[in-house]
């Protein structure tokens, strides 16, 4: 008696997560007209022709901008990035054009102390913002260009381990290229 009880409740368990769980490799996901908190890489969410950034929702990171998850990388370029031309414009930066196509990392805070972001060796003229990743609409720092250069530089001071941020470059007023970012501990 005991057993077939156990019996139905496992096979209702595999039941609702096969329903209602993620989807396997290769499988698609009916349309429910809702939007996911990710939307995959090859599927951008839905938008008008006009605009093709009018449904992205601010403060959400979707994937297609998101191009790595660098860790708590500290390097000298940390990463680089072939060409911004093909990305999308999901963000608008609080000290530049905003209208360019634009580019994202996550970076978590190794140790505790301050940092330098920069796009030095950028091959076009750079705007860069950091965001707490867990609440983007908070800023910690913006900069367009840094003394007479076309480059980005961010100092943030007091970083605690374990915070993650959100670094995006985009070019000014419709530029793009090939993107560096560099990240140093002062």
């Amino acid at each position: 008696m005991n057993f077939g009880k156990c019996v139905v409740g496992l096979v209702s368990c595999v039941w609702l997560m096969g329903a209602c769980g993620p989807a396997m490799e290769g499988e698609t996901l009916e349309d429910t007209g809702e939007e996911t908190s990710l939307t995959p890489a090859n599927k951008k969410p839905r938008s008008t022709e006009a605009d093709p950034t009018a449904d992205l929702e601010p403060g959400r990171v979707y994937q297609q901008t998101l191009v790595g998850d660098l860790g708590g990388i500290v390097a000298s370029p940390a990463a680089t990035y072939p060409t911004t031309c093909s990305a999308s414009n999901q963000w608008r930066t609080t000290c530049g054009s905003g209208s360019s196509r634009d580019i994202s990392y996550v970076w978590k805070v190794p140790e505790t102390g301050s940092y330098t972001f920069s796009t030095s060796g950028s091959a076009f003229d750079t705007v860069m913002e950091i965001r707490n990743y867990k609440a983007t609409s908070e800023v910690m720092g913006c900069n367009d260009d840094v003394g007479s250069s076309l480059q980005s530089r961010i100092n943030l001071s007091g970083l605690v381990k374990g915070v993650t941020l959100l670094i995006t470059i985009e070019g000014y007023e419709g530029e793009c290229g090939a993107a560096r970012l560099n990240i140093t501990k002062r």
